[in-house]
Formats: structure tokens, C-alpha cells, sequence
């Protein structure tokens, strides 16, 4: 359930944007002169910006693209948690679950972003009626298959970009009509244009 572990803190007072990755992070905060706080974060659509104050501590754990749960139970649970967090992963997978079919459809829908492919093209894939797919993660995720197959595209074309691909080869690669429609997905997905793709490694896609 859990992608990865990571904390940081903030020296001087910053911007930070957030972009979509698929992936929901359980996140504790610590502000200067606040009491701390444990939230869920959001399933992104688009990129936004926060502004960090200067001092101010984050840990989070990031869980994979496609678990359900839900956010008042898991943050109730923590309720007893002692101040060094130990535990946190047992609280992590005793409330949250990845169904079968969810992981099955994003891992079809991950390979078909590099093929250029289809929803259509997952199900078949996976053997199933693309209706059970599309409807399968709409009901567990919120969010439909087309979204899905979306992200992992545009980040896996910028991975490309980033990695030195010419902006056609990336295009054609990851299924673009042409490169102004991978260059609307960027700014949809990540806020900025292709020739200045950032570098992404971990969540869906």
C-alpha cells in the first residue's frame, strides 16, 4: 500500500507546485507556532501551488494510485499514535485496500500510455469488457479510466522528454495525435509546455 516514505523541511519561506502523479499522501505538518496535524491529501487533476512558511516540517506517505479508504477512519486511527510515528504503516494497510481489478486495469492502462494505445486496448489486454474496466475504476478510484490513461501519458512523455527524446519521437511515443495536443496535455497536467518538462519519477505513470 505504501509507494514511499519521505519527509522534509523548509529553511526559508517558499512556493511549492504540486503536480497530479495519481498517488494521495497521508500527510503530518508541523507549523511554527500551530499544533501539528495529520491530512489526506487530494486526487490531483491539475497542478497547484502551496506556500510553505519558513521552519515548517512535513512527513508524508505517499500510498500507491488506486487504494480506497477512507480518510476519517485512517486519520481517526492516528489518533493514539506516539510522537515518533511508529506504527504508522501498520495503521496504513489495516485501513486502506488496492482491489484487484483497480491494480490489474492501472498497470494495462501504464503499458498502453507507452504504446500509444487505448482503453479499449487495456481491457483487451486484460481480457475483460472494457465497460468493467472503465466502470471498476470509476466506482473505486473516482476517476475514469480516459483520466487515468491521460496521466500516465503525459508523465510518461515528459520522463522521455527529460531523458533526451525529441518532442515528436515523445509525442508519437506515448500515443499524441501531434505535438500540439501532447503540448495542451502539458499545460493541462503539469502547468507548463513540453520543452520544459520536468524531471518524474515516482506515482502512476
Amino acid at each position: 500500500m505504501l509507494l514511499q516514505a519521505w519527509d522534509s523541511r523548509v529553511e526559508n519561506t517558499a512556493l511549492a507546485t504540486i503536480l497530479p502523479d495519481g498517488c494521495q499522501d497521508l500527510l503530518f505538518t508541523a507549523y511554527p507556532g500551530h499544533a501539528p496535524r495529520w491530512e489526506v491529501t487530494t486526487l490531483d487533476d491539475t497542478p497547484y501551488r502551496i506556500e510553505m512558511p519558513a521552519d515548517t516540517y512535513f512527513k508524508g506517505f505517499r500510498m500507491r494510485a488506486g487504494i480506497g479508504f477512507s480518510a476519517a477512519d485512517l486519520l481517526k486511527s492516528l489518533h493514539n499514535l506516539p510522537p515518533d510515528h511508529t506504527g504508522i504503516e501498520d495503521r496504513l494497510y489495516a485501513f486502506t485496500k488496492l482491489e484487484p481489478l483497480v491494480e490489474d486495469a492501472l498497470e494495462a492502462l501504464q503499458e498502453q500510455a507507452l504504446e500509444g494505445g487505448r482503453v479499449a486496448h487495456a481491457a483487451a489486454r486484460l481480457g475483460i469488457h472494457q465497460r468493467r474496466l472503465q466502470r471498476g475504476l470509476k466506482r473505486h478510484t473516482g476517476r475514469s479510466a480516459a483520466r487515468w490513461l491521460a496521466l500516465a501519458r503525459v508523465r510518461k512523455a515528459s520522463r522521455l522528454l527529460s531523458s533526451g527524446a525529441a518532442l515528436v519521437e515523445a509525442a508519437f511515443d506515448t500515443g499524441f495525435a501531434d505535438q500540439p495536443h501532447m503540448t495542451r496535455a502539458f499545460r493541462q497536467w503539469l502547468g507548463t509546455t513540453p520543452k520544459y518538462a520536468p524531471n518524474l519519477s515516482l506515482g502512476y505513470g
